[in-house]
Parts: structure tokens; C-alpha cells; sequence
């Protein structure tokens, strides 16, 4: 059996630590030489753990003052339908949004054919980024059919999109479709979500269905992997 790398036994150890909870959010890292002291290896060793630290996650660092942990990750369900807004209140964080973009545009190939629209129905491109307690935490980008929600534009979009369809045009969410799969931050969505370029992110991709079968959105999101742990309960 081989041994395990000196990096990987601090990464463990200090992953271990925050978990228990006996680290705390913002709470400041030891020093490198503290850790280097602490472990018998060098500082290069050290600095290795702690990048493996931050890319998971775990830690996070300010240029001049060190170490820090990172908050906890949002624990999210993939097995509820439930919006953003929802979701982070049921965790104890308030959610907002930043509208970025808002369009009326024709279809691309994927749109029209996760919507059952013909190409030369419009719909209203809609890009936001989500937030918990103000800290960026996804970039949305919406895609609704035009015939469906007309006016659109004109409503309050600061909110939860769901309850606005719900009460204003009478749709309600039943089934969704999605997907998930790992990447990175391209330069745009780490700008929006005050990351850096490359970071790993999470991109999902929904379709959401009325009660009666139509689709009525399909969205891209991009999620900060750093702030994410998608769960879903599996039963026989």
C-alpha cells in the first residue's frame, strides 16, 4: 500500500476539522509555518495542502493576511421541485437577484426544441445572477416562451420568477427535467459571480413543465462550485 502524500495528510486533517465544526466560518487558518511545524514539511508542502484546500472548497485566501474557512456549501435537494428563492430560505439565507440581461429574441436549436416552439416564435431571454445574503452564488439564464408570458417585462423580476408566474398568469410548476455536469467559469460568469476564471462551477440545464404537460421554461445556470452540494434521496 502506498503511503499517503504529506500535503494529502494535511488537507484531511484540516478538512476533517472544519467539518467537525471545530474550525468555524471566517475563522483564520494557521500560519504555514505553524502548519509546517506542526507536520514536519516544508513550506512548499504546506502551501500545496492549502491550495488543494481552497479548490475544494474548504478554505479560501486574501492576498497579505492568509487563510481563511470558507461558509458552509448550500445543500441543495435535486429530488423537491423548488425555486432558488426558496431554497435559500429554507436554509436560513435571504435570496435576491441581479438582472443582467432581458431580451425578446428568436429560439436557438436547443430552445425551440426543449420549449415545442417553432423557430420563428420568440421568447424572452432573461439573465440574472442569484444571490444568498448578497454573495453571488449562480448566473441564470431563462428562456420563456413569448406567447405564454407576455408582459413580462414589465413585472418585478427582483424576485422569485415561479411565484410571479403563479400569480400573475395562473402557471404552476409540476415536473422538471434536468441535467447537471462539471466545468469552468468562463471569464464573463466569473466576473458575475466574483470568481476566478476557471473556477469550478456546476452547469445545469432545466426544463420545466405546467401540470398539463407544456413546457414553460428552459434554463441554463451556472453554480459556484464552491458554494454547492447537490443531495437527492434514492428509495427501492
Amino acid at each position: 500500500m502506498k503511503a499517503v502524500p504529506r500535503y494529502s495528510q494535511i488537507i484531511n486533517y484540516y478538512q476533517g476539522l472544519i467539518e467537525a465544526g471545530k474550525l468555524e466560518e471566517g475563522q483564520q487558518m494557521p500560519t504555514e509555518e505553524t502548519i509546517g511545524e506542526l507536520f514536519g514539511v516544508s513550506r512548499i508542502t504546506v502551501r500545496q495542502a492549502l491550495d488543494g484546500l481552497a479548490q475544494a472548497g474548504y478554505i479560501y485566501k486574501i492576498q497579505g493576511k492568509g487563510s481563511f474557512v470558507s461558509p458552509k456549501k448550500a445543500d441543495m435537494q435535486l429530488n423537491h421541485l423548488i425555486g432558488f428563492s426558496d431554497e435559500m430560505r429554507s436554509l436560513g439565507l435571504a435570496p435576491s437577484n441581479l438582472l443582467v440581461d432581458q431580451q425578446l429574441v428568436f429560439p436557438n436549436e436547443t430552445v425551440a426544441q426543449q420549449l415545442k416552439l417553432d423557430p420563428k416564435q420568440k421568447v424572452y431571454y432573461i439573465v440574472r445572477v442569484r444571490c444568498a445574503d448578497g454573495v453571488p452564488m449562480a448566473v441564470e439564464r431563462l428562456h420563456m416562451p413569448f406567447y405564454r408570458f407576455a408582459g413580462i417585462e414589465n413585472q418585478d423580476l427582483s424576485g422569485s420568477v415561479y411565484a410571479l408566474l403563479r400569480e400573475n398568469y395562473g402557471c404552476e410548476s409540476c415536473r422538471a427535467v434536468q441535467s447537471i455536469q462539471a466545468g469552468a467559469a468562463t471569464g464573463q460568469e466569473a466576473k458575475l459571480l466574483e470568481i476566478k476564471p476557471g473556477a469550478p462551477v456546476l452547469r445545469i440545464c432545466r426544463t420545466t413543465y405546467e401540470c398539463d404537460g407544456t413546457a414553460f421554461e428552459y434554463v441554463e445556470s451556472v453554480y459556484r462550485g464552491d458554494k454547492y452540494v447537490f443531495n437527492v434521496t434514492l428509495e427501492k
